[in-house]
């Protein structure tokens, strides 16, 4: 990048146009490879008729969670959940860093999981995937952990914008829900990856809204506001019973353990496969399985009776949960637009039967109950107001839109403090409140250790003779290496002189045999830099593993005293 003649910030709108770019054609890709995988399975096994027909829709979400399940314990690990969280966490605790087998993860894994069946969005996994990408382009091209973190939001930016075709939606949130604030030096690359990746979206596949609206009358009557108050109302109540039930359920599935705890996608792949198959079998709907797009726009158009629309509501209600707490690779954010417009429409078709005068508040609460869930779970309140105008292109109602929105919201924070997507983070074991490392007030040592540790780690199996141990590390330069069991789960440390002397005496001994056992406290990334200091204190050693929390036992990485040291001298040279 130094030889390219442009100022910093010419560079960094030049990595903004390659990222909106690589953003928007991989959204567009991943979309695509969805709506196939939904066309070719759950779509055709929907048009087998009679009780064969109705075990395909259960068999094909089962087989696809077993096979993403698999797939996650053994490829990917990153690619389970939305993705939405590990963004924040990549954001916040290791300076924008994810992987690019997690964008790659993500387009597989997401497309099997939707595609055989899974309750689960599009949405989230294309966040993730863009973030993933804009990570590896800020380490291709060399910069610095805190410039890499700077491009994460763009990343974001650019799979909103291409995931919904909303590019004011993006740019909200991006500062809304991933960087908690607004950031002056990242808004412009923001705006213009959000621009870039829409007008790429835009020109693979159509410009037109997402979903096609009737024509809502501009003026609604009082009892409007007053429905729209009360879907509100309700939805906030909704929100906090969705997030609950399913935090629940996801922790309850995190208690499983043992060899076979990667099948649980396929347990959870098989009680929404049940409930679908139900839903489909006595009504002929089939929006409980994938996005379910087709039977939400049918709910905006007014075109489902109650008993469908609460029955959808259940239904994906139900099999969200399933699919997401049971560890499927997919997002909420599409779910809860599902489910906000049937608990609307719903409502709509209650208030005409009570004499509501227009006769379009089965579509005019349908829409405004997509806004008002969205708000009250991901906690995005802007966002959930924009998203809902570009995704209809109608801006008529504006006024219930708001008022439900603001209000699910309010209600949905003061039952439940913590939004969804940090407590699942909260569930793995990372707390982003405890890190502020945004605000140079907070000085480096508050940083996490995930920031200055050395990601390259070489490991020693411990039943590997010291003979074989000796000769994989002799060219190397490390003085400490961690070493790990038959499960690549780290059990202690070991010096690379004991090595070397026992090696020459007894070459035939396993490292086993040498290593120190891992008796002083773990550190892991979300470890503050002043917290290592002190282990460093109270033992001998020069360097100490790093230890993931997602991934128990898991070496990710290695921090040494050097480490901090340089990090100190940095700091003071340049100015905290």
């Amino acid at each position: 990048m130094e030889r390219i003649a442009l100022s910093r910030q010419g560079r960094f709108n030049l990595l903004a146009v390659v990222i909106g770019v690589l953003s928007g054609l991989s959204a567009v890709a991943f979309h695509q490879s969805i709506h196939w995988a939904e066309h070719s399975w759950i779509g055709r096994a929907s048009e087998v008729p009679g009780w064969l027909g109705a075990l395909l829709l259960i068999a094909l979400p089962t087989a696809g969670g077993l096979i993403v399940g698999f797939l996650i314990k053994y490829w990917s690990p990153e690619a389970a959940g939305s993705g939405i969280p590990q963004v924040k966490a990549a954001y916040f605790l290791k300076f924008g860093r994810i992987r690019f087998r997690a964008a790659l993860g993500k387009f597989v894994l997401g497309t099997i999981s939707i595609g055989s069946g899974a309750s689960l969005g599009r949405e989230g996994p294309t966040v993730h995937l863009s973030a993933a990408i804009a990570s590896w382009v800020g380490r291709w091209f060399g910069l610095a952990p805190r410039q890499v973190m700077a491009l994460i939001p763009l990343g974001c930016a650019g799979g909103i914008a291409a995931a919904f075709n909303t590019p004011l939606a993006a740019i909200v949130f991006a500062i809304e829900e991933i960087m908690g604030d607004l950031k002056h030096k990242a808004f412009a690359g923001i705006v213009m990856v959000a621009v870039i990746a829409a007008v790429i979206e835009r020109a693979l596949l159509g410009s037109s809204a997402m979903f096609e609206v009737p024509m809502h009358p501009e003026n609604l009557s009082w009892m409007a506001l007053v429905w729209s108050l009360a879907l509100g109302v309700i939805a906030g109540f909704v929100s906090h019973a969705f997030v609950g039930a399913l935090l629940r359920a996801r922790e309850r599935v995190k208690l499983v353990r043992g060899r076979f705890s990667w099948m649980m996608p396929g347990v959870g792949g098989f009680a929404t496969g049940c409930v679908g198959a139900l839903v489909f079998v006595q009504l002929g709907h089939i929006g409980v399985f994938g996005i379910g797009y087709a039977d939400l726009s049918s709910a905006l158009a007014g075109e489902l009776t109650i008993w469908v629309l609460l029955a959808l509501f259940v239904g994906k209600f139900a099999a969200t949960i399933f699919s997401y707490a049971s560890g499927g690779s997919g997002g909420i954010f599409a779910p809860t637009l599902f489910i906000g417009a049937m608990l609307g429409g719903s409502l709509g078709i209650l208030a005409n039967l009570l004499g509501e005068s227009s006769g379009m508040m089965p579509e005019v609460l349908a829409l405004v109950g997509m806004g008002a869930l969205f708000a009250g779970v991901i906690r995005a309140p802007v966002t959930s107001i924009l998203i809902i105008f570009e995704l209809t292109r109608d801006y008529n109602l504006i006024l219930p839109i708001m008022l439900a929105n603001l209000s699910a919201y309010a209600i949905a924070t003061k039952l439940r403090h913590v939004p969804i997507y940090e407590a699942l983070l909260l569930q793995d074991g990372v707390n982003l409140r405890k890190f502020p490392i945004l605000s140079p007030s907070h000085g480096w040592q508050s940083m996490p250790v995930s920031s200055i540790m050395t990601n390259t780690v070489h490991t020693l199996q411990a039943d590997m003779k010291l003979s074989d141990a000796y000769q994989a590390i002799k060219d190397e330069g490390f003085k400490i290496y961690p070493v790990v069991d038959e499960n690549n789960r780290y059990v202690g440390l070991v010096h690379r002189k004991g090595v070397r002397i026992v090696s020459k005496e007894s070459p035939d001994k396993t490292v086993r045999e040498i290593f120190i056992s891992d008796t002083f406290p773990r550190v892991y990334p979300d470890t503050k830099i002043k917290e290592v200091a002190k282990q460093f204190v109270n033992t001998e050693w020069i360097a100490l593993p790093v230890v993931s929390r997602l991934d128990a036992g898991r070496v990710v990485g290695v921090v040494t005293l050097h480490d901090i040291t340089r990090q100190q001298f940095l700091q003071e040279t340049k100015g905290d």
